[in-house]
Protein backbone atom coordinates (compact mmCIF):
# COMPACT_ATOMS: atom_id res chain seq x y z
CA UNK A 1 0.00 0.00 0.00
CA UNK A 2 1.61 3.07 -1.04
CA UNK A 3 2.23 5.64 2.18
CA UNK A 4 0.23 9.22 0.65
CA UNK A 5 0.91 10.58 4.47
CA UNK A 6 -0.96 11.39 7.55
CA UNK A 7 -4.62 12.56 6.16
CA UNK A 8 -3.99 16.06 7.41
CA UNK A 9 -1.21 16.66 5.57
CA UNK A 10 -1.03 19.51 2.53
CA UNK A 11 -2.43 18.61 -1.16
CA UNK A 12 1.47 18.57 -2.34
CA UNK A 13 2.99 16.31 -0.17
CA UNK A 14 -0.24 13.42 -0.96
CA UNK A 15 0.38 14.10 -4.32
CA UNK A 16 3.84 13.19 -4.05
CA UNK A 17 3.14 10.52 -1.59
CA UNK A 18 5.71 11.79 0.98
CA UNK A 19 5.33 12.77 4.79
CA UNK A 20 4.36 15.78 5.49
CA UNK A 21 5.05 18.14 8.70
CA UNK A 22 1.75 20.26 8.69
CA UNK A 23 4.11 23.52 9.29
CA UNK A 24 1.47 27.00 8.83
CA UNK A 25 1.19 28.35 6.56
CA UNK A 26 3.90 26.34 3.89
CA UNK A 27 5.03 23.39 5.33
CA UNK A 28 8.80 22.80 5.32
CA UNK A 29 9.22 20.08 2.92
CA UNK A 30 7.44 22.14 -0.13
CA UNK A 31 9.80 25.00 1.20
CA UNK A 32 13.09 23.23 0.97
CA UNK A 33 12.00 22.06 -2.85
CA UNK A 34 10.95 25.38 -3.58
CA UNK A 35 7.39 23.60 -4.35
CA UNK A 36 3.98 25.81 -4.30
CA UNK A 37 2.64 23.96 -1.02
CA UNK A 38 -0.59 23.36 -2.28
CA UNK A 39 -2.56 24.17 1.76
CA UNK A 40 -4.71 21.85 4.02
CA UNK A 41 -8.38 22.03 2.41
CA UNK A 42 -9.20 18.93 0.15
CA UNK A 43 -9.64 20.46 -3.31
CA UNK A 44 -12.93 20.20 -4.75
CA UNK A 45 -11.68 18.27 -7.74
CA UNK A 46 -9.68 16.05 -5.18
CA UNK A 47 -12.45 13.19 -6.06
CA UNK A 48 -11.90 12.85 -9.90
CA UNK A 49 -9.66 10.57 -11.04
CA UNK A 50 -7.45 10.42 -14.15
CA UNK A 51 -7.47 7.42 -16.53
CA UNK A 52 -3.99 6.53 -17.80
CA UNK A 53 -4.02 6.41 -21.41
CA UNK A 54 -0.04 6.43 -21.88
CA UNK A 55 -0.11 2.65 -22.93
CA UNK A 56 -1.13 3.93 -26.10
CA UNK A 57 2.46 5.71 -26.76
CA UNK A 58 4.76 3.79 -23.88
CA UNK A 59 5.28 -0.08 -24.39
CA UNK A 60 4.31 -1.46 -20.93
CA UNK A 61 7.02 -3.52 -20.11
CA UNK A 62 4.78 -5.64 -17.50
CA UNK A 63 2.77 -7.31 -19.90
CA UNK A 64 3.43 -9.51 -23.09
CA UNK A 65 1.32 -11.20 -25.67
CA UNK A 66 0.06 -14.81 -25.73
CA UNK A 67 -0.40 -16.95 -28.72
CA UNK A 68 -3.85 -15.61 -29.46
CA UNK A 69 -2.47 -11.83 -29.71
CA UNK A 70 -4.25 -11.41 -26.43
CA UNK A 71 -2.21 -8.80 -23.62
CA UNK A 72 -1.06 -10.70 -20.14
CA UNK A 73 0.63 -9.37 -17.37
CA UNK A 74 3.69 -11.06 -16.65
CA UNK A 75 5.01 -11.95 -12.50
CA UNK A 76 7.85 -9.16 -11.74
CA UNK A 77 11.00 -10.95 -11.74
CA UNK A 78 12.49 -10.15 -8.31
CA UNK A 79 16.39 -8.83 -9.36
CA UNK A 80 19.11 -10.51 -7.73
CA UNK A 81 22.08 -8.18 -8.41
CA UNK A 82 20.64 -4.71 -7.95
CA UNK A 83 20.44 -2.80 -5.01
CA UNK A 84 17.45 -1.05 -3.09
CA UNK A 85 18.13 2.08 -5.11
CA UNK A 86 18.33 0.72 -8.51
CA UNK A 87 14.89 -0.99 -8.00
CA UNK A 88 13.41 2.62 -6.64
CA UNK A 89 15.31 3.83 -9.88
CA UNK A 90 13.29 1.65 -11.79
CA UNK A 91 10.14 2.51 -10.19
CA UNK A 92 10.69 6.25 -10.67
CA UNK A 93 11.13 5.78 -14.49
CA UNK A 94 7.70 3.94 -14.66
CA UNK A 95 5.94 6.82 -12.10
CA UNK A 96 6.53 9.09 -14.82
CA UNK A 97 3.72 7.82 -16.79
CA UNK A 98 1.57 7.93 -14.63
CA UNK A 99 2.54 10.82 -12.55
CA UNK A 100 3.37 13.77 -14.87
CA UNK A 101 -0.12 13.98 -16.71
CA UNK A 102 0.54 17.37 -17.93
CA UNK A 103 3.74 16.48 -20.41
CA UNK A 104 2.71 17.56 -23.73
CA UNK A 105 4.02 14.66 -25.60
CA UNK A 106 5.23 11.42 -24.64
CA UNK A 107 9.30 12.71 -25.18
CA UNK A 108 10.19 12.84 -21.35
CA UNK A 109 8.98 9.36 -20.33
CA UNK A 110 10.63 7.85 -23.48
CA UNK A 111 13.88 9.64 -22.64
CA UNK A 112 13.76 8.57 -19.38
CA UNK A 113 12.98 4.96 -19.42
CA UNK A 114 14.72 4.29 -22.35
CA UNK A 115 17.96 6.29 -21.43
CA UNK A 116 18.35 7.15 -17.67
CA UNK A 117 16.78 4.28 -16.19
CA UNK A 118 16.92 1.34 -18.44
CA UNK A 119 20.30 -0.90 -18.41
CA UNK A 120 21.70 1.02 -15.58
CA UNK A 121 22.95 0.78 -11.93
CA UNK A 122 24.06 2.44 -8.88
CA UNK A 123 26.98 -0.45 -9.27
CA UNK A 124 28.10 0.95 -12.82
CA UNK A 125 27.58 4.27 -12.44
CA UNK A 126 28.86 7.44 -12.41
CA UNK A 127 25.98 9.12 -10.87
CA UNK A 128 24.50 11.68 -13.35
CA UNK A 129 21.14 9.67 -15.07
CA UNK A 130 20.79 8.15 -11.98
CA UNK A 131 20.32 11.19 -9.83
CA UNK A 132 18.26 12.83 -12.87
CA UNK A 133 15.10 10.91 -12.82
CA UNK A 134 14.23 11.53 -8.45
CA UNK A 135 15.35 15.33 -8.85
CA UNK A 136 13.39 15.45 -12.35
CA UNK A 137 10.16 13.86 -10.71
CA UNK A 138 10.41 17.04 -7.40
CA UNK A 139 10.53 19.97 -10.03
CA UNK A 140 7.86 22.19 -10.65
CA UNK A 141 6.33 21.98 -14.41
CA UNK A 142 8.67 25.07 -15.58
CA UNK A 143 11.80 24.51 -13.79
CA UNK A 144 15.15 24.90 -15.32
CA UNK A 145 15.65 20.95 -15.20
CA UNK A 146 12.24 19.94 -16.35
CA UNK A 147 12.56 22.10 -19.29
CA UNK A 148 16.41 21.05 -20.13
CA UNK A 149 15.05 17.47 -20.11
CA UNK A 150 11.89 18.64 -21.92
CA UNK A 151 14.20 19.73 -24.72
CA UNK A 152 16.64 16.96 -24.66
CA UNK A 153 13.87 14.56 -24.42
CA UNK A 154 12.06 16.13 -27.44
CA UNK A 155 14.90 15.96 -29.98
CA UNK A 156 15.76 12.34 -29.11
CA UNK A 157 12.56 11.57 -29.63
CA UNK A 158 12.14 13.42 -33.56
CA UNK A 159 15.05 11.53 -34.53
CA UNK A 160 13.49 8.20 -33.49
CA UNK A 161 10.52 9.39 -35.23
CA UNK A 162 12.93 10.21 -38.39
CA UNK A 163 12.80 13.77 -38.19
CA UNK A 164 16.05 15.43 -40.52
CA UNK A 165 16.10 18.24 -38.16
CA UNK A 166 16.79 17.01 -35.01
CA UNK A 167 19.59 18.47 -32.83
CA UNK A 168 20.60 20.44 -36.27
CA UNK A 169 18.48 23.21 -35.60
CA UNK A 170 17.68 25.67 -32.54
CA UNK A 171 14.38 25.16 -31.16
CA UNK A 172 12.12 26.85 -29.04
CA UNK A 173 12.20 24.25 -25.94
CA UNK A 174 15.99 24.84 -25.88
CA UNK A 175 15.60 28.69 -25.49
CA UNK A 176 12.75 28.59 -22.90
CA UNK A 177 15.70 26.25 -21.05
CA UNK A 178 18.39 29.28 -21.52
CA UNK A 179 16.03 31.59 -19.98
CA UNK A 180 15.08 29.50 -17.22
CA UNK A 181 18.82 28.39 -16.22
CA UNK A 182 19.48 32.45 -16.07
CA UNK A 183 16.90 33.28 -13.95
CA UNK A 184 17.37 30.52 -12.00
CA UNK A 185 21.23 31.07 -11.32
CA UNK A 186 20.73 34.48 -10.62
CA UNK A 187 18.70 33.34 -7.27
CA UNK A 188 21.44 33.06 -4.59
CA UNK A 189 19.00 30.03 -2.89
CA UNK A 190 18.24 28.16 -6.15
CA UNK A 191 22.03 28.37 -7.57
CA UNK A 192 22.63 26.39 -5.11
CA UNK A 193 20.45 23.28 -5.45
CA UNK A 194 21.89 19.76 -7.28
CA UNK A 195 18.53 20.14 -9.53
CA UNK A 196 20.43 23.40 -11.02
CA UNK A 197 23.71 21.55 -11.93
CA UNK A 198 21.56 18.91 -13.06
CA UNK A 199 19.51 21.08 -15.86
CA UNK A 200 22.88 22.47 -16.83
CA UNK A 201 24.39 18.99 -17.34
CA UNK A 202 21.43 17.81 -19.31
CA UNK A 203 21.85 21.19 -21.75
CA UNK A 204 25.50 19.97 -22.04
CA UNK A 205 24.17 16.35 -23.34
CA UNK A 206 22.05 18.18 -25.84
CA UNK A 207 25.05 20.42 -26.72
CA UNK A 208 27.59 17.48 -27.42
CA UNK A 209 24.35 15.67 -29.26
CA UNK A 210 24.19 18.80 -31.19
CA UNK A 211 27.50 19.49 -32.17
CA UNK A 212 27.89 15.40 -33.19
CA UNK A 213 25.09 16.45 -35.95
CA UNK A 214 26.85 19.48 -37.22
CA UNK A 215 30.07 17.92 -37.35
CA UNK A 216 31.68 20.65 -35.32
CA UNK A 217 33.60 21.32 -32.18
CA UNK A 218 31.23 20.72 -28.91
CA UNK A 219 31.15 24.05 -26.84
CA UNK A 220 31.71 23.50 -22.94
CA UNK A 221 30.10 26.34 -21.57
CA UNK A 222 27.33 24.13 -19.97
CA UNK A 223 30.11 22.05 -18.46
CA UNK A 224 32.60 24.53 -16.76
CA UNK A 225 29.57 26.08 -15.40
CA UNK A 226 28.06 23.04 -13.91
CA UNK A 227 31.83 22.99 -12.50
CA UNK A 228 31.58 26.27 -10.68
CA UNK A 229 27.68 25.41 -9.26
CA UNK A 230 28.65 22.05 -8.27
CA UNK A 231 30.60 24.25 -5.57
CA UNK A 232 27.82 26.07 -4.42
CA UNK A 233 25.99 22.73 -3.53
CA UNK A 234 25.22 22.28 0.28
CA UNK A 235 27.59 19.13 1.35
CA UNK A 236 24.84 17.86 3.83
CA UNK A 237 22.10 15.07 3.91
CA UNK A 238 20.91 14.51 0.69
CA UNK A 239 22.08 17.10 -1.66
CA UNK A 240 25.96 16.06 -0.25
CA UNK A 241 25.10 12.76 -1.79
CA UNK A 242 23.97 13.95 -5.16
CA UNK A 243 26.90 16.17 -5.20
CA UNK A 244 28.97 13.26 -5.04
CA UNK A 245 27.87 11.54 -7.31
CA UNK A 246 28.08 14.50 -9.81
CA UNK A 247 31.66 15.28 -9.16
CA UNK A 248 31.92 11.58 -9.62
CA UNK A 249 30.35 11.79 -13.14
CA UNK A 250 32.17 15.52 -14.09
CA UNK A 251 35.68 13.47 -13.08
CA UNK A 252 35.06 11.18 -15.27
CA UNK A 253 33.79 13.36 -18.11
CA UNK A 254 37.38 15.52 -17.75
CA UNK A 255 39.57 12.21 -17.72
CA UNK A 256 37.86 11.79 -21.06
CA UNK A 257 38.34 15.04 -22.15
CA UNK A 258 42.35 15.34 -21.14
CA UNK A 259 42.72 11.63 -23.58
CA UNK A 260 40.80 12.81 -26.08
CA UNK A 261 42.73 16.18 -26.44
CA UNK A 262 46.15 14.43 -25.23
CA UNK A 263 46.18 17.27 -22.72
CA UNK A 264 46.98 17.19 -19.11
CA UNK A 265 44.05 16.75 -16.26
CA UNK A 266 42.96 20.50 -15.41
CA UNK A 267 43.67 21.77 -11.32
CA UNK A 268 39.32 21.19 -11.28
CA UNK A 269 39.83 17.12 -11.60
CA UNK A 270 42.43 16.62 -9.70
CA UNK A 271 40.65 18.53 -6.30
CA UNK A 272 37.89 15.92 -6.80
CA UNK A 273 40.01 13.03 -7.37
CA UNK A 274 40.55 14.31 -3.77
CA UNK A 275 38.02 15.48 -2.66
CA UNK A 276 36.12 14.05 0.79
CA UNK A 277 33.14 14.55 -1.23
CA UNK A 278 33.81 12.13 -3.45
CA UNK A 279 34.89 9.81 -0.69
CA UNK A 280 31.34 10.27 0.72
CA UNK A 281 29.76 7.74 -1.41
CA UNK A 282 30.91 4.13 -1.83
CA UNK A 283 33.57 3.89 -4.91
CA UNK A 284 32.81 0.96 -8.04
CA UNK A 285 34.96 -0.28 -10.91
CA UNK A 286 33.91 3.04 -12.92
CA UNK A 287 35.17 5.70 -10.49
CA UNK A 288 37.84 3.40 -9.89
CA UNK A 289 38.60 3.21 -13.68
CA UNK A 290 38.71 6.66 -14.07
CA UNK A 291 41.33 7.14 -11.42
CA UNK A 292 43.46 4.98 -13.24
CA UNK A 293 42.24 6.72 -16.50
CA UNK A 294 44.02 10.33 -14.55
CA UNK A 295 46.99 8.89 -14.99
CA UNK A 296 46.81 7.37 -18.86
CA UNK A 297 45.84 10.69 -19.27
CA UNK A 298 48.73 12.35 -17.52
CA UNK A 299 51.50 10.32 -19.35
CA UNK A 300 50.05 10.75 -22.61
CA UNK A 301 50.06 14.53 -22.05
CA UNK A 302 53.86 14.23 -21.12
CA UNK A 303 54.60 12.17 -24.11
CA UNK A 304 52.94 14.13 -26.80
CA UNK A 305 54.62 17.75 -25.20
CA UNK A 306 57.55 16.54 -25.16
CA UNK A 307 57.43 15.31 -28.59
CA UNK A 308 56.19 18.76 -30.06
CA UNK A 309 59.36 20.71 -27.60
CA UNK A 310 62.96 20.79 -28.37
CA UNK A 311 64.35 18.29 -25.80
CA UNK A 312 67.72 17.33 -24.88
CA UNK A 313 68.90 14.61 -26.95
CA UNK A 314 71.12 13.40 -23.81
CA UNK A 315 67.95 12.67 -21.71
CA UNK A 316 66.11 11.50 -24.45
CA UNK A 317 66.99 7.65 -23.41
CA UNK A 318 66.26 8.44 -20.11
CA UNK A 319 63.07 9.64 -20.51
CA UNK A 320 61.94 7.36 -22.66
CA UNK A 321 62.88 4.68 -20.20
CA UNK A 322 60.59 6.27 -17.37
CA UNK A 323 57.84 6.72 -19.77
CA UNK A 324 57.99 2.99 -20.79
CA UNK A 325 58.43 2.36 -16.61
CA UNK A 326 55.30 4.62 -16.07
CA UNK A 327 53.25 2.75 -18.86
CA UNK A 328 54.31 -0.55 -17.21
CA UNK A 329 53.20 0.18 -14.04
CA UNK A 330 49.60 1.93 -14.68
CA UNK A 331 48.82 -1.08 -17.11
CA UNK A 332 49.18 -3.36 -14.26
CA UNK A 333 46.99 -1.25 -12.29
CA UNK A 334 44.16 -1.82 -15.34
CA UNK A 335 45.09 -5.44 -15.52
CA UNK A 336 44.56 -5.65 -11.60
CA UNK A 337 41.24 -4.16 -12.23
CA UNK A 338 40.02 -6.74 -14.84
CA UNK A 339 40.95 -8.89 -12.66
CA UNK A 340 38.94 -7.51 -9.74
CA UNK A 341 35.70 -6.76 -12.07
CA UNK A 342 32.50 -8.00 -10.42
CA UNK A 343 31.90 -11.49 -12.52
CA UNK A 344 28.88 -11.15 -14.00
CA UNK A 345 30.39 -7.97 -15.44
CA UNK A 346 32.83 -10.00 -17.94
CA UNK A 347 31.87 -11.04 -21.34
CA UNK A 348 29.94 -13.99 -22.23
CA UNK A 349 31.17 -15.14 -25.93
CA UNK A 350 28.79 -16.26 -28.09
CA UNK A 351 29.47 -18.45 -31.95
CA UNK A 352 27.90 -16.98 -34.81
CA UNK A 353 25.21 -20.07 -36.46
CA UNK A 354 25.91 -21.72 -33.17
CA UNK A 355 24.71 -19.15 -30.61
CA UNK A 356 23.34 -16.54 -32.79
CA UNK A 357 21.41 -15.95 -35.95
CA UNK A 358 23.76 -15.63 -38.59
CA UNK A 359 22.42 -12.38 -40.01
CA UNK A 360 23.87 -10.81 -36.84
CA UNK A 361 27.45 -9.18 -38.66
CA UNK A 362 30.41 -10.39 -36.75
CA UNK A 363 34.24 -10.47 -36.57
CA UNK A 364 35.49 -14.00 -36.86
CA UNK A 365 32.16 -15.59 -35.87
CA UNK A 366 32.78 -14.29 -32.59
CA UNK A 367 29.96 -11.67 -30.50
CA UNK A 368 30.93 -10.85 -26.77
CA UNK A 369 27.18 -9.90 -24.88
CA UNK A 370 27.65 -8.14 -21.69
CA UNK A 371 24.58 -7.19 -19.13
CA UNK A 372 24.14 -3.99 -20.30
CA UNK A 373 25.06 -1.20 -22.70
CA UNK A 374 26.87 0.58 -20.11
CA UNK A 375 29.00 -2.36 -18.78
CA UNK A 376 30.31 -2.91 -22.11
CA UNK A 377 30.81 0.79 -22.74
CA UNK A 378 32.99 0.60 -19.74
CA UNK A 379 35.04 -2.30 -20.63
CA UNK A 380 35.78 -1.02 -23.93
CA UNK A 381 37.07 2.51 -22.37
CA UNK A 382 39.12 -0.15 -19.99
CA UNK A 383 40.84 -1.51 -23.07
CA UNK A 384 41.29 2.24 -24.87
CA UNK A 385 43.27 3.10 -21.98
CA UNK A 386 45.50 -0.12 -22.38
CA UNK A 387 45.67 1.21 -25.67
CA UNK A 388 46.99 4.19 -25.47
CA UNK A 389 49.92 2.87 -23.38
CA UNK A 390 51.20 0.21 -25.76
CA UNK A 391 50.78 3.39 -28.54
CA UNK A 392 53.04 5.00 -25.94
CA UNK A 393 55.29 2.39 -25.65
CA UNK A 394 55.88 1.95 -29.44
CA UNK A 395 56.44 5.53 -29.57
CA UNK A 396 59.11 5.47 -26.72
CA UNK A 397 60.69 2.30 -28.55
CA UNK A 398 60.93 4.50 -32.06
CA UNK A 399 58.51 2.70 -33.64
CA UNK A 400 57.23 5.65 -34.86
CA UNK A 401 59.18 8.14 -36.93
CA UNK A 402 58.81 11.31 -33.87
CA UNK A 403 62.56 10.81 -32.87
CA UNK A 404 64.49 11.72 -36.25
CA UNK A 405 64.82 15.23 -35.40
CA UNK A 406 66.72 14.00 -32.30
CA UNK A 407 69.42 12.43 -34.24
CA UNK A 408 67.79 8.81 -34.44
CA UNK A 409 67.17 7.16 -37.64
CA UNK A 410 63.66 5.63 -37.87
CA UNK A 411 63.77 1.78 -37.01
CA UNK A 412 66.66 2.26 -34.47
CA UNK A 413 65.11 0.28 -31.82
CA UNK A 414 65.38 1.70 -28.20
CA UNK A 415 64.78 -0.83 -25.03
CA UNK A 416 63.71 -4.50 -25.02
CA UNK A 417 62.72 -6.12 -28.06
CA UNK A 418 60.19 -7.77 -25.88
CA UNK A 419 57.90 -4.51 -25.26
CA UNK A 420 57.80 -4.63 -28.78
CA UNK A 421 56.43 -7.47 -29.06
CA UNK A 422 54.18 -7.19 -26.13
CA UNK A 423 52.73 -3.82 -27.30
CA UNK A 424 52.24 -5.60 -30.28
CA UNK A 425 50.18 -8.16 -29.18
CA UNK A 426 48.33 -6.12 -26.20
CA UNK A 427 47.27 -4.01 -29.37
CA UNK A 428 45.79 -6.88 -31.63
CA UNK A 429 43.74 -8.32 -28.71
CA UNK A 430 42.85 -4.88 -27.66
CA UNK A 431 41.48 -3.95 -31.10
CA UNK A 432 39.94 -7.55 -31.34
CA UNK A 433 38.04 -7.04 -28.18
CA UNK A 434 36.17 -4.43 -29.29
CA UNK A 435 35.27 -5.66 -32.73
CA UNK A 436 33.78 -8.54 -30.70
CA UNK A 437 32.07 -6.19 -28.72
CA UNK A 438 29.82 -4.52 -31.49
CA UNK A 439 27.36 -6.76 -32.72
CA UNK A 440 26.20 -6.69 -28.71
CA UNK A 441 25.24 -2.94 -29.67
CA UNK A 442 24.08 -3.49 -32.92
CA UNK A 443 22.63 -6.62 -33.36
CA UNK A 444 21.20 -7.24 -37.13
CA UNK A 445 20.20 -3.88 -37.89
CA UNK A 446 20.60 -1.89 -40.46
CA UNK A 447 18.22 0.64 -41.75
CA UNK A 448 17.80 4.15 -39.92
CA UNK A 449 16.46 3.72 -36.69
CA UNK A 450 12.30 3.80 -35.91
CA UNK A 451 10.46 3.35 -33.60
CA UNK A 452 9.08 0.27 -35.11
CA UNK A 453 12.40 -1.24 -34.28
CA UNK A 454 11.32 -1.26 -30.23
CA UNK A 455 8.30 -4.25 -31.77
CA UNK A 456 10.04 -5.50 -34.86
CA UNK A 457 10.51 -9.11 -34.93
CA UNK A 458 13.12 -9.04 -37.46
CA UNK A 459 15.26 -7.07 -35.49
CA UNK A 460 17.94 -9.88 -33.49
CA UNK A 461 20.44 -9.10 -30.94
CA UNK A 462 22.44 -11.10 -29.29
CA UNK A 463 22.07 -11.40 -25.56
CA UNK A 464 23.30 -13.69 -22.25
CA UNK A 465 19.33 -14.22 -22.13
CA UNK A 466 18.94 -16.67 -24.32
CA UNK A 467 20.41 -18.84 -26.76
CA UNK A 468 18.73 -18.88 -30.37
CA UNK A 469 16.28 -21.50 -29.97
CA UNK A 470 15.19 -20.02 -26.53
CA UNK A 471 16.89 -21.76 -23.89
CA UNK A 472 17.95 -19.68 -21.00
CA UNK A 473 21.91 -19.30 -20.52
CA UNK A 474 22.41 -20.08 -16.73
CA UNK A 475 25.23 -17.96 -15.52
CA UNK A 476 25.72 -16.83 -12.08
CA UNK A 477 25.19 -13.18 -11.46
CA UNK A 478 23.80 -12.26 -15.10
CA UNK A 479 20.62 -12.10 -13.53
CA UNK A 480 20.71 -7.82 -13.26
CA UNK A 481 16.58 -6.95 -12.39
CA UNK A 482 16.57 -6.34 -16.18
CA UNK A 483 14.10 -8.72 -17.94
CA UNK A 484 14.70 -9.25 -21.33
CA UNK A 485 12.24 -7.08 -22.84
CA UNK A 486 13.87 -3.81 -20.94
CA UNK A 487 17.16 -5.88 -21.93
CA UNK A 488 16.19 -5.67 -25.42
CA UNK A 489 14.67 -2.14 -25.44
CA UNK A 490 18.20 -0.71 -23.89
CA UNK A 491 20.47 -1.94 -26.45
CA UNK A 492 17.88 -1.02 -29.13
CA UNK A 493 17.74 2.08 -27.63
CA UNK A 494 21.87 3.15 -26.72
CA UNK A 495 23.46 0.44 -28.05
CA UNK A 496 24.50 2.22 -31.79
CA UNK A 497 25.57 5.40 -29.59
CA UNK A 498 27.75 3.37 -27.47
CA UNK A 499 29.25 1.59 -30.71
CA UNK A 500 29.74 5.20 -32.32
CA UNK A 501 32.43 6.03 -29.72
CA UNK A 502 35.10 2.94 -29.69
CA UNK A 503 34.54 3.06 -34.30
CA UNK A 504 35.06 6.31 -34.03
CA UNK A 505 38.35 6.00 -31.83
CA UNK A 506 39.79 3.02 -34.13
CA UNK A 507 39.35 5.03 -37.37
CA UNK A 508 40.92 7.77 -35.97
CA UNK A 509 43.74 5.55 -34.56
CA UNK A 510 44.87 4.10 -37.83
CA UNK A 511 44.24 7.69 -39.67
CA UNK A 512 46.13 10.08 -37.35
CA UNK A 513 49.77 10.21 -35.46
CA UNK A 514 51.24 7.28 -37.65
CA UNK A 515 47.88 5.33 -38.43
CA UNK A 516 49.35 3.42 -40.75
CA UNK A 517 52.46 2.08 -38.87
CA UNK A 518 49.47 0.94 -36.02
CA UNK A 519 47.00 -0.46 -38.57
CA UNK A 520 49.58 -2.75 -40.19
CA UNK A 521 49.52 -4.32 -36.94
CA UNK A 522 45.74 -5.08 -37.30
CA UNK A 523 44.90 -8.49 -38.76
CA UNK A 524 44.06 -8.22 -42.57
CA UNK A 525 41.16 -7.37 -43.51
CA UNK A 526 40.22 -6.04 -40.08
CA UNK A 527 40.27 -2.70 -41.08
CA UNK A 528 37.87 -2.82 -43.47
CA UNK A 529 35.63 -4.35 -41.01
CA UNK A 530 35.76 -1.99 -38.75
CA UNK A 531 35.03 1.27 -41.49
CA UNK A 532 32.11 -0.84 -42.26
CA UNK A 533 30.40 -1.00 -39.19
CA UNK A 534 31.36 2.46 -38.47
CA UNK A 535 29.23 3.68 -41.46
CA UNK A 536 26.16 1.32 -40.39
CA UNK A 537 26.17 2.91 -36.93
CA UNK A 538 26.16 6.60 -38.81
CA UNK A 539 23.28 4.91 -40.78
CA UNK A 540 21.20 3.71 -37.70
CA UNK A 541 21.86 7.04 -35.95
CA UNK A 542 21.14 9.30 -38.88
CA UNK A 543 24.68 10.75 -38.83
CA UNK A 544 25.33 13.30 -41.72
CA UNK A 545 26.81 11.94 -44.74
CA UNK A 546 28.52 16.18 -45.50
CA UNK A 547 31.22 17.83 -42.80
CA UNK A 548 31.18 20.62 -40.74
CA UNK A 549 31.56 24.09 -41.85
CA UNK A 550 34.34 24.28 -39.38
CA UNK A 551 36.22 21.79 -40.65
CA UNK A 552 39.26 21.46 -42.50
CA UNK A 553 39.02 21.62 -46.33
CA UNK A 554 42.19 19.24 -46.05
CA UNK A 555 39.26 16.84 -44.76
CA UNK A 556 37.21 16.70 -47.58
CA UNK A 557 35.23 13.63 -47.60
CA UNK A 558 35.83 13.03 -51.42
CA UNK A 559 37.54 9.97 -52.35
CA UNK A 560 37.53 6.02 -50.58
CA UNK A 561 35.58 4.87 -48.34
CA UNK A 562 37.90 4.82 -45.86
CA UNK A 563 38.76 8.52 -46.10
CA UNK A 564 34.80 9.59 -45.98
CA UNK A 565 34.51 7.36 -42.91
CA UNK A 566 37.99 8.95 -41.25
CA UNK A 567 36.92 12.10 -41.88
CA UNK A 568 33.33 11.52 -40.39
CA UNK A 569 35.17 9.72 -37.49
CA UNK A 570 37.21 12.88 -36.96
CA UNK A 571 33.92 15.39 -37.28
CA UNK A 572 32.33 13.04 -34.50
CA UNK A 573 35.31 12.95 -32.04
CA UNK A 574 35.17 16.52 -31.64
CA UNK A 575 31.20 16.59 -30.85
CA UNK A 576 32.32 14.15 -28.52
CA UNK A 577 34.91 15.63 -26.60
CA UNK A 578 32.64 16.06 -23.59
CA UNK A 579 30.78 12.72 -23.96
CA UNK A 580 31.60 9.96 -21.76
CA UNK A 581 33.32 6.54 -23.45
CA UNK A 582 36.53 5.96 -25.16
Amino acid sequence: MVNRGRSGGCVTCKERRVKCDEAKSECRACRRLGLRCGGYNRPKYASLKFKNQNYKFCTNTDQDVDSHGRSVVKAASRPSRSSESDVQGRELAKDLTSRRLSEPDTAVPFFLGHYASMGRDMGSTRGFFEMLIPAYLLQRQESALSLAVSALASEVLSLWRQDASSFRSPRKSYSRAIARLRTATQDPVERGKPAIVLAVLVLQTYENASAIYDLRRASSTHHNGAASLLSLVDSDDMDGTMRAYLQKFMLHTEVSTAMRQKKPLKSIAYSWIRSKDTMAVPDNPSSTLDAIGASVAELQASYTQFLTQRGSTTSLERIMKEWRAEARRVDAELLAWAANAPDHWRPLRLISDRDIDSSIPTYQSICDVYPSCQIASIWNLWRFQRLLLAKITLGSLNAFSDLSRFGFAHGQFLGDPTDFANCQQTLQEVVDSVCYSIPFYLGNRTTRSSLTDFTDPTVLLPSHCSLDDGTRLDRDGLDTGISSDDHRRHVIAQGPWRAMHPLSRLLTLVSEDHGEVIASFLRPGQRVWIRDQFLRVATLLHLPSELGNDMERSESPEGSADSKAECLARGIRKGAILMSGP
